[in-house]
């Protein structure tokens, strides 16, 4: 038709194949064009028919393709859609495969942009994951971004977190770490906390473990300060239990400073209780340092 001048168009062509029957569905359309080479590639055909107005959106275009079976895969799609520039941006990418129902997972959708090489860095694709409305809750992303081996580390994941700002208090970084179990120990917890810069003092440390319930008797608290280094002489430690309101009575004290070694002289423990100002009187201290004995009366050392 187009050799004796008939039809001078594709868009004429396609039409007067229609009308007179001899193409009635736009597979067999498609399938005509590339039989008389008129269209050799896909892009040439994606170009033909947005020129002839036969498709007008993006999603009928996804839609056309797929029906007539000449993209099969996502990859595919991706890489069609990009080399035509028919998607610019990641969001554009994202929200046109979720529109068209070719990605229905979180999995699928990171899977998917890390094959293809839009994202390149976690935080491209936490940013991406955000703008699109993927992920709604640090728990989906967290273990999202476990699952998908984006992250090995519990440092990596704090410091991501910081970065994209899913965190911006202490209390919420560590419910979230216990949350989904990256910390399972006080030292590991300690360590990080200091390690991100969560917790410059020991009073932020000792007031934060109290509150999200990580240390719950006195001793495990000192065991814990010795063995990160935190306090390295009895009058810190004193110091701090009483600042933090672990130790209320100086029975407590004493029992405490000799339970976990602190203390392992009368002279020793004399010189601190008198430092400290928590003895004022001899007889104090003697009624303290020493057991009762059976008549009730107080035994000298």
């Amino acid at each position: 038709m187009q050799t004796v001048g008939l039809i001078h168009t594709l868009e004429q062509c396609l039409n007067r194949m229609q009308s007179v029957g001899l193409i009635h569905t736009l597979e067999q359309c498609l399938n005509r064009m590339q039989t008389v080479g008129l269209i050799h590639t896909l892009e040439q055909c994606l170009n033909r028919m947005q020129t002839v107005g036969l498709i007008h959106t993006l999603e009928q275009c996804l839609n056309r393709m797929q029906t007539v079976g000449l993209i099969h895969t996502l990859e595919q799609c991706l890489n069609r859609m990009q080399t035509v520039g028919l998607i610019h941006t990641l969001e554009h990418c994202l929200s046109r495969m979720q529109t068209v129902g070719l990605i229905h997972t979180l999995e699928q959708c990171l899977n998917r942009v890390q094959t293809v090489g839009p994202i390149h860095t976690l935080e491209q694709c936490l940013n991406s994951m955000q703008t699109v409305g993927l992920i709604h809750t640090l728990e989906q992303c967290l273990n999202r971004m476990q699952t998908v081996g984006l992250i090995h580390t519990l440092e990596q994941c704090l410091n991501r977190m910081q970065t994209v700002g899913l965190i911006h208090t202490l209390e919420q970084c560590l419910n979230r770490m216990q949350t989904v179990g990256l910390i399972h120990t006080l030292e590991q917890c300690l360590n990080r906390m200091q390690t991100v810069g969560l917790t410059h003092t020991l009073e932020q440390c000792l007031n934060r473990m109290q509150t999200v319930g990580l240390i719950h008797t006195l001793e495990q608290c000192l065991n814990r300060m010795q063995t990160v280094g935190l306090i390295h002489t009895l009058e810190q430690c004193l110091n701090r239990m009483q600042t933090v309101g672990l130790i209320h009575t100086l029975e407590q004290c004493l029992n405490r400073m000799q339970t976990v070694g602190l203390i392992h002289t009368l002279e020793q423990c004399l010189n601190r209780v008198q430092t400290m100002g928590l003895i004022h009187t001899l007889e104090q201290c003697l009624n303290r340092m020493s057991p009762p004995v059976a008549d009730g009366r107080v035994a000298t050392p």
